[in-house]
């Protein structure tokens, strides 16, 4: 390994198990679990890979990097889908009682219909299908686009939903759509470089920038975690209103009624 990128790696792997001593000291792995488990899987899996580019580990391991590398990276983007459904759940948690359950699966359909369009919009973008070699670019580019819309839903309807700019899910959600406009830009860059004396050191470039980014997003998530959440707001009139035309009951109306005039 190159002295800037075991920097990247030192201080990639710190922010993680910083991170997880953050979510469990202050028990917010008992709010965000499947977030927990995505930067718990992304430290052990960073320190494996830093252990084998430096010499570490040797055998069947270090010959098998790249198949590793890349179902780590699979298990990872799984993990990530996780987290936004697990960030979805969050942001609609105090209405869940009036919701019908059939649109928490509505939910969920939608989550999983945006990422197959984000799909093809990332295999277009960077000319790639499934039997590509660029097929990992193509996934992960789709999970950054998949970040970004859930971010831009969360952040929209925020007012609404009685979350503030310091609540910890729309700071969970901030940090995903920052990671996921720079992963794109990098990524879409390095898909576009022709062969020239500059090809490596140019893909060298946008790699560092990538990894720059996911630098910043982790050490915000821990700044954020670290602190004491702002408390929910009430929900406005407005969703008071939505929530009881779709509760589907007199019952869930009730509590939707009742919930906002104890707020």
């Amino acid at each position: 390994m190159v002295g800037l990128d075991k920097l990247f790696g030192i201080l990639g792997i710190a922010a993680e198990v910083l991170l997880i001593g953050i979510l469990v000291g202050r028990k917010q792995y008992k709010t965000f679990p499947v977030f927990s488990v995505y930067i718990l899987w992304q430290a052990i899996s960073d320190i494996l890979l830093f252990l084998i580019l430096s010499g570490k580990i040797h055998g069947a391991l270090s010959h098998h990097f790249i198949t590793i590398y890349y179902s780590f990276a699979a298990i990872a983007d799984i993990l990530e889908l996780g987290v936004l459904l697990e960030i979805a759940a969050n942001v609609i948690s105090p209405a869940r009682q009036a919701l019908q359950r059939k649109v928490l699966y509505y939910l969920s359909g939608a989550i999983i219909f945006m990422g197959v369009c984000a799909f093809f919009v990332a295999a277009y973008a960077n000319g790639a299908t499934l039997q590509h070699p660029r097929a990992f670019i193509v996934m992960d580019t789709t999970a950054a686009i998949l970040r970004l819309i859930i971010f831009l839903l969360v952040a929209g309807f925020s007012q609404v939903l009685g979350l503030s700019w310091r609540n910890h899910v729309l700071q969970l959600a901030s940090g995903l759509a920052f990671y996921s406009v720079v992963l794109m830009v990098a990524q879409l860059a390095q898909s576009r470089l022709h062969a020239s004396p500059h090809y490596d050191s140019e893909y060298q470039f946008w790699g560092h920038v990538q990894a720059c980014g996911y630098l910043c997003t982790l050490y915000f998530w821990c700044y954020a975690f670290a602190k004491k959440e702002a408390p929910r707001k009430e929900f406005s009139p407005q969703m008071t209103q939505f929530l009881v035309s779709i509760s589907g009951s007199p019952k869930r109306q009730s509590a939707v009624l009742a919930r906002s005039r104890d707020q």
